[in-house]
């Protein structure tokens, strides 16, 4: 009886106290910009660019800059990735689609994979660097479930 009481009181101890909520600005509060003109607001849209980070990447002795896909990349990664039979979505299967679309030489900023490289990237390079490259693009592009929202969704 005890423990059916201390849990009753810690339920309502954990409800939230909603009267000192401040008034909902509806998504219009300083963090976010607001343009009167539709180029403007354009302009800044386009100026945004993808999130980058730069990997080393000791097994080949180079730094590899990653760039979160664009959106053609990501939808065909999707695509390729996603099982029509089990519903899982396994990234492991387009690692190639992942790393010629996202990987650039820091230096110059071009891409250094192509197409053309598969078969030599994915049968004949180490699949550790490989694998940490594509994962590092697919964090970069949001594409990971955190462990939250893996907690969420089981």
């Amino acid at each position: 009886m005890k423990q059916t009481e201390s849990k009753r009181s810690m339920i309502e101890a954990t409800e939230l106290d909603t009267t000192t909520e401040e008034a909902s600005t509806n998504g219009h509060d300083e963090k976010w910009k607001v343009f009167d003109d539709d180029q403007a607001f354009l302009r800044h849209i386009l100026s945004k660019k993808p999130a980058e980070e730069i990997i080393e990447v000791p097994e080949w002795e180079v730094r590899i800059l990653c760039r979160a896909l664009n959106a053609e990349s990501r939808i065909a990664v999707q695509q390729a990735a996603y099982d029509e039979q089990t519903k899982r979505v396994d990234y492991r299967k387009c690692f190639h689609m992942i790393m010629t679309s996202s990987c650039y030489n820091p230096t110059t900023g071009h891409k250094v994979f192509r197409e053309s490289h598969r078969d030599t990237l994915m049968r004949e390079q180490d699949g550790g660097a490989i694998e940490r490259l594509a994962l590092c693009i697919l964090r970069l592009s949001g594409m990971l479930l955190s462990d939250s929202e893996r907690t969420r969704k089981n």
